[in-house]
């Protein structure tokens, strides 16, 4: 990675030059908007994409990497569940799982299954488990109002 910087009057601009399928770009990309409502992403034609937060109902891990699904399209990111999670834990994005987090703004519906799990259904119509390690926090963010 090359680094330049340069002074110069007026408004601040930061450029990124890379591969269009850069994890790297990425990553440098998701540290710029850590505050912001939206996530670089790959669609699935490795095109990188502004994806809003709120759009995202659930997301995955397989095979090393991080999948989030929207009410129609799927998408990649370089940032792992953890890190999605405690940036945007304040628009809603909860690990319910080892290799899963959702978007509680996207829960419809919630009924307890066996083994302290509960069951989610989404407004796509998914189902998403919730392991009995993350119910309970499920349960204490649901009391608090989200």
């Amino acid at each position: 990675m090359n680094i330049r910087v340069e002074h110069a009057p007026g408004e601040v601009q930061v450029i990124l030059r890379g591969p269009e399928d850069s994890a790297e770009l990425l990553r440098i990309l998701a540290l710029l908007e850590q505050d912001a409502t939206r996530l670089w992403v790959w669609d699935e034609c490795r095109r990188t994409v502004a994806l809003p937060i709120r759009d995202i109902i659930w997301g995955e891990v397989v095979d090393d990497k991080v999948f989030l699904y929207t009410a129609a399209e799927m998408y990649q990111t370089a940032l792992g569940l953890g890190m999605l999670e405690s940036r945007w834990e304040h628009l809603g994005l909860f690990r319910c799982a080892k290799s899963a987090l959702v978007n509680l703004n996207a829960i419809q519906a919630l009924r307890s299954l066996g083994g302290n799990r509960i069951e989610a259904t989404l407004k796509n119509g998914e189902k998403i488990v919730v392991s009995r390690r993350y119910a309970p926090l499920l349960r204490e963010r649901i009391q608090d109002g989200g």
